[in-house]
């Protein structure tokens, strides 16, 4: 997604590659012509200085160099400002442009003679990194703070401290904190680069005792951040401060605060992750790039009147395209909460696929869960959506749910999680007995079996019983529902989902938002991969739901009524099959929409 988005180089200076455009003052833009590559558009270089160019020497009045052209050579030597990388490092690039024929070429050429540096360039390589802590004379250095960083942590693992002399844009000169200690280091600015060289290095330490046995004052929570930063690549790290205590004592054997280490790791978090509010500014030219690479996605991204971010919106087309073919149209809903800088709540919209397995359908981040921002959240969903015959809606008792659900999708059903009602029971009622009738009654798929349980629950608690029948029954029993709840009993789909995002939530929004898709895209490329190999026409849920029950069905005697209904029985308890209507007296066939082991039995028979 990064690499979508421009980068900035010198204030309004960018870089980009190929099709990307390069605007650095007069010079407006690089078109894309052909297959051969970027065409100058002849602009007018007003405004840049032209001086001779010798190869082995360093451009006349570098101070105000900007771009050097050779008039005699069909080649032209740029140097196109500083641009930042994902690290937030800066390098500036010399680049050898051959121009001849109006086009620039790929795989442009470093320059490595910068100044009159050139041979000491050549002959040393650039360290970058600072887990080695080896100097030694005549190394480079991509930029002043990379050696700065060095030596920080030289001085950590070492167990000396220094002090800066002298610090400029050219030059920087180091001396032991101890006066008497004869440690120093001097470094020079290579010509017109960043690059710095160390030119003079005395590595001996005299320091006093006293000076090495106390706490290390370059142990800042930046160093200590920079320190950590690998550990904290990827999701779900459980580094937490008081490990960092630890480890840091362990490895350069220094004490830090508490405090100290909670900064560290926030530095090390926000140097990798971005600043929250960076996240929330890219936001949109995510969801661009998203739409673009993805057909028939769904975003929408809410402000306030402030252009303050009110609410997020995010349905991917595969999601969208899946669920209109191939999944049984019961939806679950719920909102968990977030544990970034900026707090808020994830709201998720999520079904069974063929498979009883999770198939995530569409998110939402907004403030918290109110009648606004629900009733936001299903709008976009049955925007996204459409109108869904037989759609089934499933979700905990949230007062704003409901009002949502009957608000926005009027001719659905709204069914409650029986997980929740029987977790309410406990609480309420703290009988165990009442908890387990509830479920036999939830669960159970002939009308008469659930009349019997609840009378049984009803006589041991009144009080139970009046509480499930203030919250109605038809939307928690199965047997008395009036809409197509399949086999989905509960939100606990929803759940798995915040389980699995457990870690993500403390991301920032746009970290989130593509741990979201780069969920979608490996369960979605995993799932193709099984159903590729699959050597059955079912689901292998499906497939052993069926062998089960055909199992069940082997000793039932049928007998029949006509050519499509018959009376099934066994151990005495008997059941009508009607496969015209695809129904039975168990109820199993009607209300699941799988065939139980009596209409096997039939289609047997």
């Amino acid at each position: 997604m990064s690499s979508e988005i421009d980068k900035e180089l010198n204030g309004d200076s960018m870089l980009m590659h190929k099709s990307r455009h390069i605007h650095c003052d007069s010079v407006q833009t690089l078109t894309v012509d052909g297959e051969n590559g970027p065409r100058f558009q002849n602009e007018s270089l007003k405004g840049y200085k032209v001086h001779d160019w010798n190869m082995n020497e360093t451009a006349i009045n570098e101070e105000d160099y900007r771009m050097n052209t050779n008039p005699t050579s069909d080649k032209q030597v740029t140097q196109i400002g500083s641009f930042r990388t994902g690290s937030a490092q800066s390098a500036e690039i010399l680049t050898m442009i051959d121009t001849s024929d109006g086009f620039i070429h790929d795989n442009p050429t470093i320059i490595e003679d910068v100044a009159n540096e050139r041979q000491n360039m050549m002959q040393q390589p650039i360290v970058s990194g600072i887990s080695d802590d080896h100097l030694e004379e005549h190394q480079i250095y991509s930029s002043k703070k990379e050696l700065q960083r060095k030596l920080y942590m030289m001085a950590l693992k070492r167990k000396f401290e220094f002090k800066t002399t002298k610090s400029t844009t050219k030059l920087l000169l180091l001396e032991c904190f101890d006066k008497e200690c004869k440690w120093r280091v001097c470094a020079t600015k290579l010509g017109i680069s960043n690059m710095f060289q160390i030119m003079k290095f005395y590595s001996t330490h005299t320091c006093r005792l006293d000076m090495m046995s106390r706490d290390n004052r370059h142990a800042s929570s930046w160093l200590i951040g920079e320190s950590i930063r690998e550990t904290y690549q990827g999701v779900g790290c459980e580094f937490r401060p008081k490990d960092i205590v630890v480890d840091i004592r362990k490895q350069y054997g220094i004490q830090i605060s508490y405090d100290k280490a909670w900064r560290a790791k926030e530095l090390a978090l926000g140097s990798i992750r971005g600043s929250p509010e960076e996240s929330y500014n890219t936001l949109p030219s995510y969801c661009y790039v998203l739409e673009q690479k993805n057909p028939g996605t769904i975003t929408d991204i809410v402000t306030d009147c402030d252009n303050q971010f009110k609410y997020f919106f995010m349905s991917i087309g595969a999601s969208l395209a899946g669920f209109h073919t191939s999944i049984r149209p019961v939806v679950a809903v719920d909102g968990t909460f977030l544990k970034a800088k900026y707090l808020g709540t994830l709201f998720i919209a999520a079904c069974k696929d063929g498979n009883n397995q999770i198939y995530p359908l569409a998110f939402g981040i907004g403030d918290s869960e109110n009648d606004a921002s629900w009733e936001w959240f299903l709008q976009k969903l049955y925007d996204a959506l459409g109108h869904i015959d037989d759609l089934f809606v499933i979700s905990d008792r949230h007062g704003s749910i409901e009002k949502a659900v009957h608000k926005v999708f009027p001719h659905a059903r709204h069914g409650v999680c029986t997980y929740h009602v029987g977790q309410n029971l406990k609480t309420k009622f703290k009988n165990p007995v009442i908890h387990k009738l509830f479920h036999d009654a939830a669960h159970a798929y002939r009308v008469s079996e659930f009349n019997f349980i609840f009378g049984q629950l009803e006589m041991i608690d009144p009080r139970a019983a009046r509480y499930l029948m203030d919250i109605g029954v038809d939307r928690w029993a199965r047997s008395y529902s009036t809409g197509k709840r399949y086999n989905i009993m509960t939100t606990g789909i929803v759940e798995s989902l915040n389980a699995v995002l457990k870690n993500a939530r403390d991301l920032p929004i746009l970290q989130l938002v593509e741990e979201l898709r780069n969920l979608l895209q490996k369960w979605f490329v995993t799932r193709q991969q099984q159903t590729m190999s699959m050597s059955t026409e079912l689901t292998m849920w499906a497939d052993g739901e069926l062998r089960s029950r055909y199992n069940m069905s082997a000793t039932y005697v049928v007998e029949p009524i006509n050519s499509k209904e018959c009376n099934v029985n066994y151990a005495g308890i008997s059941a009508q099959v009607n496969l015209d209507t695809r129904s039975c007296t168990c109820r199993k066939f009607d209300l699941d929409h799988i065939p139980c082991a009596h209409a096997i039995a039939a289609c047997r028979f």
